[in-house]
């Protein structure tokens, strides 16, 4: 790895981990909000939805306008700076009303947070012919996880949630001076111009449906299994994150090894057969009802699935003929429009159909996006062979 890009890699780690960090804690307390305020599990559907039509519109300004005339490290700053206290900001809310409106500029925030990154990821991985999209994956998951788990610990120690976020945005909000002085600088991105709204390409519009599936339903893991496992099995709350635990375990193992695991295996057999195979063994454990049993479903789940959208964004930029930050906000805008539509169907289906449907169609879902990936992969190194 080019020493070049040794301080701005470990800075996309360090902004990865942090985020999900934040949002690990944050959904281990939806349980407690929800009880809090008096929420169904259709109108927290509407609440995410609300996120998912401002991510929306954050990821496109800011590929096209904000990242153009500021570069990629400026925009994810901005994104720090919105999201920092505002889960502080919903879990003071007072209302559902107040409640759903915080998610709106949360979702701008995220929306200037998880595309950008992933571009600078892709911009240097380019440069350097090294794959890092998975391990910045695995960032994410591993932020994710010791939320969950720091979260269990909070939960314990301190009463007032709002303490615990004040504490963690703080944090969160100081790391945008680290991202300043050894973020990708501007200069390394290559010049960008202003890009004006049109469609993607056909074949981005294809991988981007992928991660709208997927997206939509990652909900039932991240946001609904701490309800799952309170309501339905009977857990204690401060235990609500196992699933997400046992879930980021196994993506963190995977993604670590991604690039050994993608060298030796391809890219087929890693984001399509594993995604496939573990998408039925999480099926056949949920049928058990048995918790020991569904965590070890739940860590091969974990693992089969972890580098799905890694190499979805791989095989999209290969395909692509526009600049890497427009494809990668593209892809997203796409993946991310899942939440305008998941969140409301998935909590519709939890109110009505029961968590524990969820986590069924769940397996469902990402089992036909392995094989859907499968037959994109397949079709890509066909064309390629008779050029």
């Amino acid at each position: 790895m080019e020493n070049n890009f040794r301080k701005e890699i470990a800075t996309c780690f360090g902004g990865a981990f942090l985020i999900m960090f934040m949002i690990g804690i944050y959904f281990v307390y939806i349980p407690w909000n929800i009880n809090r305020l008096g929420i169904s599990e259709a109108q927290l559907g509407m609440s995410i939805c609300a996120f998912g039509f401002a991510n929306l519109f954050a990821n496109q300004l800011g590929a096209r306008i904000i990242v153009p005339k500021i570069g990629t490290t400026n925009t994810i700053i901005l994104g720090i700076i919105i999201f920092s206290y505002l889960p502080l900001a919903i879990a003071s809310a007072s209302n559902y009303f107040y409640f759903t409106l915080f998610f709106i500029p949360i979702g701008i925030g995220a929306g200037f947070i998880f595309p950008i990154i992933n571009s600078q990821f892709a911009i240097i991985e380019q440069k350097t012919n090294k794959i890092l999209l998975p391990l910045g994956q695995a960032c994410f998951s591993a932020g994710s996880l010791f939320g969950a788990l720091g979260a269990a610990f909070f939960i314990k120690l301190i009463p007032d949630p709002r303490i615990t976020f004040l504490f963690v945005g703080s944090v969160f909000l100081l790391y945008t001076f680290i991202f300043y002085f050894f973020g990708l600088k501007k200069n390394a991105e290559g010049n960008q111009e202003v890009e004006k709204f049109k469609l993607p390409q056909n074949n981005i519009l294809i991988y981007g449906f992928l991660l709208m599936m997927n997206f939509a339903t990652l909900g039932i893991i991240i946001d609904w299994s701490p309800v799952w496992l309170t309501k339905d099995l009977g857990a204690p709350l401060f235990l609500g994150g196992l699933v997400i635990m046992f879930f980021n375990g196994g993506e963190i193992i995977a993604r670590i090894s991604a690039s050994k695991l993608i060298n030796k295996f391809g890219e087929i057999t890693i984001g399509c057969y594993f995604s496939i195979f573990s998408c039925a063994l999480l099926f056949l454990s949920i049928l058990t009802m048995n918790l020991y049993v569904i965590l070890f479903g739940i860590i091969i789940f974990g693992f089969g699935t972890a580098n799905f959208i890694a190499i979805v964004l791989r095989q999209a930029i290969s395909e692509s003929n526009e600049s890497i930050s427009l494809t990668v906000s593209n892809l997203l805008t796409l993946g991310f429009g899942g939440f305008i539509f998941g969140p409301v169907i998935v909590g519709y289906l939890a109110e009505f159909m029961g968590l524990t449907f969820n986590m069924y169609l769940l397996s469902f879902i990402w089992a036909f996006n392995g094989i859907a990936l499968y037959y994109l992969i397949t079709k890509n190194e066909l064309s390629k062979s008779t050029l």
